[in-house]
């Protein structure tokens, strides 16, 4: 049985991955990324930018970046304990 973490996963893949087709009105041109400029500016906006912005409207909070970052490392550090516990 897949865990709702997992399950998360594979739907945020599911409707990221369409970023990356030819007739996606939103695309993201995959050649545009291997200028490390583009591609830092690409993996802030996923990991930090618009995390923040879900989180802040599903909390409404007023997170920033840095702040959100900080939650996530804790989420990151919890989840790491979870599963240290189980093993």
């Amino acid at each position: 049985m897949e865990s709702k973490q997992q399950e998360y996963t594979v739907k945020i893949l599911e409707q990221l991955q369409p970023l990356f087709e030819e007739d996606c009105k939103n695309r993201i041109d995959i050649k545009e990324l291997e200028d490390n400029s583009n591609a830092s500016d690409f993996f802030h906006a996923l990991a930090n930018l618009a995390p923040a912005v879900v989180y802040n409207k599903l909390t409404k909070s007023n997170a920033g970046t840095l702040d959100f970052n900080q939650i996530a490392n804790r989420l990151c550090f919890q989840n790491v304990r979870i599963k240290d516990t189980q093993s």
